[in-house]
C-alpha cells in the first residue's frame, strides 16, 4: 500500500480536512467564475485590495502583534489578499499548483499572516500531503502560536497518521491530542475534531477527557450520535455500564438503522444486568436485519450467557446458513450443545470444526484446543480410548502444553491404561518437577497399581512442598479417607480449613469425606458452612440436597435445594438425576420421570443414574424398559452400585414378564 493510500485510508477524520474553510471556497468561486475578466482590469484590484484590506487589518492585527516581522505596506496587504483570494479560486477549478503558488505569493507579501499558513497546510492536507501539511501548519504557529486552524489541522494529519498505522506512534498520539486540545472552541465545537479528540483520549486510557469532551460537543448536537456512542464507549472503559446503556439507547433512538449501535447496546444492556433487555435489543436487530451475522453471533452469544441453549443453538445454526465458509457458526454451537450436555452432537460439530481449522492452515494452538474440547465430549459419552486417541494429536501439535499432559494423564488412567499414564505424567514431570497437578497424578497412578504407601508419601511431601495451595491438603485427605484413615483425613482437612478459612473448596471435600463415613450430622455441619459463605454454590446445594434424599429426610428441603443447584446449571445431568431421585422417593412418580430420564439419556455410563431409572420405569409398569436401564448399570462404572440388588431386579422384572 502506497503512502497515499495509507494516509487516506488513515480514519474517519480524513472528512473534517475537506470541511476546511469550504463555504468560504464555495462563495468565493460562485463569485469569481463568471466575472475573471474583472481582475485584468487594475483598477478593480486596487479598489478590491482597498475594500478587503480593513478586514484583513482587523483579523490579522493579533497576529502582527506576535510577530516580529515587519508589516507589509497597503499596496503589498491588497496583493497579497488578491492571491490569497485567486488561491482558492484554484484550487476549487482542480488547479491545485496553482493555488499553492498563489498561497505561497500572498505568504511572500505578507510574511506576518499566519492564516495563508494555515489555509496552504489546508490544501495540502485535503490533497493527502501530510508532510507538507505538517510544514505549512508549523510555518502558521510560527507566526501565531495560537492559530486554532492550524492546530486542527496538525491534529488532525497526526491523528490520521496513527490511525493509519498497524502500531501507532504513541508521538503521533500524543502531538494530534495536544493540538486537538489548543484548537478546541466550546463556543462552536467543530464536531469532526472533537469526536477525533475522544477518540484519542480513549485510544490512550483517558475515558474521563473522553467524556468532558463530548459532553461539549453534544451541548451543541445533542442528537449526534456517533458522539452518543463514543460516550458509550468511554462509559464503558469506567465500568459504568448503566450510562454506557443510556447512551448507547440515544444513539439507537437517533439513528436506528445502524446495526452497530445496537450491538453495542446489547452489550451493554447484558452487563449492567438488563439481561432480557439485551435479548429483546439483539432480537429486534436480527428481525430487523435477517442477514446480519454479527448479529446473529451476539444472539447467541446472549442467549448462551442467559442459559437458554435451544434458543442459543438456533441463532447458531442460522449464523451458519449465512456463513457457510466461516467457523464462527460451528462453534457457537458447538457452545450451545456442550450445555445442553448434546455430547454426540458435540463430536459431529467439533470433527467439522477441526477439519475446517486445518483446511484453513489455522495455527497448532487453535487446532489443539478443538481437539481438546473433542476429546472432552468422547469421555462425556464413556468413548475414553477415542478421547485419549484424539488428546494425543492436540499434543502433538502443542507438545509442551501441560493442561493437555495433564488431561492426558487424566484420561488414560480413567481408561485403567495405567503404565501410558506413568509414562504420560514422568515426561511432563521433566518438564515441570514444581507441578502439583502431575504429583497428583503421579499419586494416582501408583494408587491404581495397588502401591498405596508410595502413594501417600508421595502426597505427603507434596503438601509439605505446597503448605500455601489448600489443594496438596485436599489431595492427601482424599487418599486419607479411600483408605480406611478417616480420622487423619479429617485432621488435614480441618486444620486446611483453618488455613485458609475463605476457601469454600476445603470445608466441601469434608462434607464429603464425612458424608463418605455416614457421619452424616458433621457432614451437614460443613455443607451448611459453605452454602454460609457461599449462597450460591451449584455442586454444595445439589450434594446437601442428594445426602438428605438417601437419608429419607427433610425431603421437601432436599427438593428446594437441588432445584437451587439446577437453576445455576440447568443441564446438569447429576442434579437432574437428584431431582429425579428426590420425587422418586416422595412418591411423586410424574415429576420424576422427566429429570431422570433427561440424567439416564446424558450419563449412559453412570451406574446410579440407570439404576435410578430402571427403578422408576419399574414402578410404571415398563419392565423391559426397567431391564435396559439396569442392565446399563451393571455395565456401567459400577461406582457406588450393589450390583447383585441390580441383578435380583432384572430378575424381578424378567419373573413379571413372563
Amino acid at each position: 500500500m502506497s503512502s497515499h493510500e495509507s494516509f487516506v485510508r488513515g480514519a474517519d477524520w480524513q472528512t473534517d480536512y475537506t470541511r476546511l474553510s469550504r463555504s468560504s471556497v464555495v462563495a468565493d468561486r460562485r463569485w469569481l467564475v463568471g466575472r475573471r475578466v474583472l481582475w485584468n482590469n487594475p483598477w478593480m484590484q486596487f479598489l478590491i485590495g482597498a475594500l478587503v484590506t480593513v478586514a484583513v487589518l482587523v483579523s490579522a492585527g493579533p497576529v502582527q502583534a506576535q510577530s516580529t516581522v515587519e508589516p507589509p505596506g497597503f499596496e503589498d496587504r491588497a496583493e497579497a489578499y488578491y492571491a490569497f483570494v485567486l488561491g482558492r479560486s484554484l484550487e476549487g477549478t482542480g488547479d491545485v499548483d496553482g493555488a499553492v503558488d498563489a498561497y505561497r505569493r500572498a505568504a511572500a507579501l505578507d510574511p506576518g499572516a499566519s492564516g495563508i499558513w494555515a489555509e496552504l497546510a489546508a490544501l495540502y492536507a485535503r490533497r493527502n500531503q501530510p508532510d507538507s501539511a505538517i510544514e505549512a501548519a508549523n510555518e502558521a504557529l510560527d507566526r501565531d502560536a495560537d492559530d486554532m486552524d492550524a492546530h486542527r489541522i496538525l491534529g488532525l494529519v497526526y491523528a490520521a497518521r496513527a490511525g493509519s498505522r498497524e502500531n501507532p506512534s504513541r508521538d503521533d498520539v500524543d502531538r494530534a491530542t495536544e493540538h486537538l486540545e489548543r484548537a478546541r472552541n466550546p463556543q462552536r465545537p467543530d464536531a469532526g475534531l472533537y469526536i477525533t479528540l475522544a477518540r484519542l483520549h480513549l485510544s490512550t486510557g483517558s475515558p474521563d477527557a473522553a467524556i468532558e469532551v463530548l459532553d461539549e460537543v453534544l451541548n451543541a448536537e445533542p442528537q449526534f450520535a456517533e458522539a452518543l456512542v463514543l460516550l458509550g464507549a468511554a462509559r464503558e472503559a469506567k465500568g459504568e455500564w448503566e450510562g454506557a446503556s443510556a447512551a448507547y439507547e440515544q444513539a439507537v433512538l437517533y439513528n436506528p438503522r445502524r446495526a452497530r449501535y445496537r450491538r453495542q447496546l446489547a452489550n451493554a444492556l447484558l452487563n449492567s444486568g438488563q439481561t432480557d433487555r439485551a435479548r429483546e435489543v439483539a432480537r429486534d436487530l436480527v428481525e430487523f436485519r435477517p442477514d446480519d451475522v454479527s448479529g446473529w453471533y451476539l444472539l447467541s452469544d446472549i442467549e448462551l450467557q442467559l442459559g437458554n441453549f435451544d434458543d442459543a443453538e438456533t441463532a447458531a445454526r442460522r449464523l451458519m446458513e449465512l456463513e457457510a465458509d466461516s467457523l464462527r457458526g460451528a462453534y457457537m454451537l458447538s457452545r450451545a450443545l456442550t450445555g445442553k450436555r448434546d455430547y454426540r452432537g458435540l463430536v459431529d460439530v467439533l470433527g467439522t470444526l477441526v477439519r475446517g481449522a486445518r483446511e484453513n492452515n489455522l495455527q497448532p494452538s487453535q487446532i489443539a484446543s478443538l481437539l481438546q474440547r473433542l476429546s472432552l465430549a468422547h469421555h462425556r459419552l464413556g468413548e475414553l480410548d477415542r478421547a485419549a486417541a484424539v488428546l494425543s494429536e492436540a499434543l502433538e501439535l502443542t507438545p509442551s502444553d501441560l493442561g493437555l499432559q495433564i488431561q492426558l494423564a487424566q484420561l488414560l488412567i480413567d481408561a485403567s491404561r495405567f503404565e501410558e499414564a506413568a509414562t504420560v505424567v514422568n515426561r511432563a514431570k521433566e518438564l515441570r518437577p514444581d507441578s502439583l497437578a502431575l504429583t497428583r497424578l503421579e499419586a494416582q497412578t501408583l494408587l491404581e497399581q495397588g502401591r498405596v504407601n508410595d502413594a501417600v508419601v508421595v502426597l505427603e511431601e507434596a503438601r509439605t512442598q505446597h503448605a500455601d495451595d489448600p489443594v496438596a491438603h485436599v489431595a492427601l485427605a482424599g487418599v486419607y479417607s479411600e483408605h480406611d484413615r478417616v480420622d487423619d483425613a479429617v485432621s488435614v482437612l480441618v486444620t486446611a480449613e483453618e488455613l485458609f478459612p475463605d476457601s469454600s473448596f476445603i470445608a466441601f471435600q469434608l462434607g464429603a469425606v464425612l458424608e463418605r463415613n455416614q457421619r452424616f450430622s458433621e457432614a451437614e455441619g460443613a455443607f451448611r458452612r459453605v452454602l454460609a459463605h457461599s449462597p450460591d454454590d451449584a455442586p454444595t446445594l445439589n450434594y446437601l440436597g442428594y445426602m438428605l434424599v438417601e437419608r429419607g429426610e427433610r425431603l421437601d428441603e432436599s427438593v428446594d435445594l437441588i432445584t437451587r443447584a439446577l437453576a445455576l446449571d440447568p443441564q446438569n445431568g447429576s442434579y437432574l438425576d437428584s431431582l429425579g431421585w428426590a420425587y422418586f422417593r416422595q412418591n411423586r412418580l410424574e415429576l420424576a420421570e422427566e429429570p431422570l430420564r433427561q440424567a439416564s439419556e446424558q450419563l449412559p455410563e453412570n451406574s446410579v443414574v440407570q439404576d435410578h431409572w430402571g427403578d422408576l420405569l419399574f414402578r410404571l409398569g415398563r419392565y423391559t424398559a426397567a431391564i435396559e436401564a439396569w442392565q446399563r448399570a451393571l455395565s456401567g462404572d459400577a461406582a457406588t452400585v450393589d450390583l447383585s440388588a441390580v441383578e435380583s431386579k432384572i430378575e424381578d422384572a424378567e419373573a413379571r414378564l413372563q
